[in-house]
């Protein structure tokens, strides 16, 4: 006898995923790098859509941040490389704009 659980069954892929990796930013050369290996210093570039891993500072661009799971406000504020919005907060989201952002603490677990 076979139970139905009322819902639809997800695709699962048939090969486990690859370990999430993150855009570092060295010199102006941009490479890929393993998600949990994020420093302290290094320069990562952040698209829409992705979290900032860590604490840090905006050295390039202008963005719009989600930065509603830390200070509770709705609204997205500017982030951009020059002035005093330019600390990002690990764990908030870039909502559009690109970013380089050099981290100034640990990287949070992705």
């Amino acid at each position: 006898m076979k139970l139905f659980s009322g819902g639809r069954k997800r695709a699962q892929p048939e090969t486990p995923p690859s370990a999430p990796t993150r855009t570092v930013a060295t010199h102006r050369d941009e490479r890929r790098k393993a998600a949990s290996q994020p420093a302290r210093r290094d320069e990562v570039a952040i698209a829409a859509g992705q979290l900032i891993p860590g604490d840090g500072k905006v050295i390039e661009g202008i963005a719009m941040v989600d930065e509603s799971a830390i200070t509770g406000e709705s609204a997205p504020v500017i982030r951009e490389s020059a002035g005093d919005r330019s600390a990002v907060t690990g764990g908030t989201q870039v909502l559009s704009g690109r970013i380089v952002v050099e981290l100034t603490g640990p990287a949070k677990p992705a």
